[in-house]
C-alpha cells in the first residue's frame, strides 16, 4: 500500500513538473511516465486514463495558494492586522503565491488559451477558493457586505492575472517594469490603494 501511494504521489508530481516546464503542450502519459519514472501502465491503473489522472491533480490543489496558507501568512505580520490590513495581506499573499508558482501560471494560461479535463477541473478549483478569499475578505471587513465585492475582485483578479501572464512575454506595461520586484512593489500599492479606498469605505 505504501508503494502504491508513494508511486501516485510520483506521478502526480510529474504532472506539476511537466506543466511547470512545458506547459500545457507537455502533458501526456509518455512524458508524464518518464518524468516520474514509472511504466505509463500504472497511470492507467492508479487513475484509470489521462484525464483521470488530470482531475485528481487538479483537485489536489497543491499548486494553488490555499486559503489556510494565506490567512496563516497574514496574520504572521509583525503587528496584529486590523480589518483592512488582514484584507490588503491576504491579496498580497495572493499575488507572491502566484508569482512563484510556474505551474499555477500555467493553469491560467491554459484556462485561456484551451478547454480539457485540466483547465476546466483547475478552474472550478480556483473558483471555489475565489468565493473563500471573498467571504474571507467580507468577514475581515464587515462594512464592505454592502459593495459588490465580488464583481471588484474579478476587476481586481483579472487585472492582476493579466499583468502576471503579462510579465512572461514582457518587460513592462504602461511604464511599470512588471519584470522586477520594484515594479510589483508599485503594483501592490496600487491594489491596496484600491482596496482601503473602495472596498474599505467607511472604516
Amino acid at each position: 500500500m505504501k508503494d502504491r501511494e508513494e508511486t501516485r504521489t510520483k506521478i502526480l508530481r510529474a504532472v506539476g513538473d511537466v506543466l511547470s516546464s512545458e506547459g500545457f503542450q507537455g502533458i501526456g502519459i509518455n512524458n508524464i511516465a518518464r518524468r516520474a519514472g514509472v511504466d505509463k501502465v500504472l497511470i492507467y491503473r492508479y487513475f484509470g486514463d489521462l484525464p483521470g489522472l488530470l482531475r485528481e491533480f487538479a483537485s489536489s490543489g497543491d499548486y494553488w495558494p490555499s486559503m489556510k496558507t494565506l490567512i496563516e501568512n497574514a496574520e504572521k505580520a509583525p503587528l496584529p492586522p486590523d480589518d483592512a490590513d488582514l484584507a490588503v495581506a491576504l491579496l498580497k499573499g495572493y499575488i507572491h503565491e502566484l508569482r512563484g508558482s510556474t505551474s499555477a501560471q500555467e493553469l491560467l494560461l491554459g484556462e485561456l488559451v484551451s478547454r480539457n479535463e485540466l483547465s476546466e477541473a483547475s478552474a472550478r478549483k480556483r473558483e471555489r477558493q475565489g468565493a473563500d478569499l471573498i467571504e474571507a475578505l467580507v468577514s475581515a471587513a464587515p462594512e464592505a457586505e454592502d459593495k459588490d465585492v465580488a464583481a471588484m475582485g474579478a476587476l481586481l483578479s483579472a487585472g492582476l492575472t493579466f499583468l502576471l501572464l503579462r510579465s512572461r512575454t514582457s518587460d513592462a506595461y504602461l511604464g511599470i517594469d512588471i519584470s522586477s520586484g520594484k515594479g510589483w512593489e508599485r503594483i501592490e500599492k496600487a491594489m491596496e490603494e484600491l482596496v482601503r479606498g473602495v472596498l474599505l469605505t467607511g472604516r
